[in-house]
């Protein structure tokens, strides 16, 4: 059985979507992109991710040495 349709959420500029076939959520930054890859199993799950993937912090370059 296949659970019914879900409306889409947005959260911080990224869709979040269900595909009911899969029973999964996703996300995407725009309507026409493609999924990010991962599924979760609640929109809740897809909110935590895209906060992990947009509050991480960046990794600083190697210094270069002067010559």
């Amino acid at each position: 059985m296949v659970p019914p349709p879900q409306p889409a959420e947005e959260h911080r500029g990224f869709e979040i979507f269900f595909v009911p076939e899969e029973r999964s959520w996703y996300y995407r930054d725009a309507p026409d992109a493609p999924t990010q890859g991962a599924s979760y199993r609640s929109a809740f799950q897809a909110k935590l991710a895209i906060d992990a993937s947009l509050d991480e912090a960046p990794i600083p370059e190697p210094a270069r040495k002067r010559k």
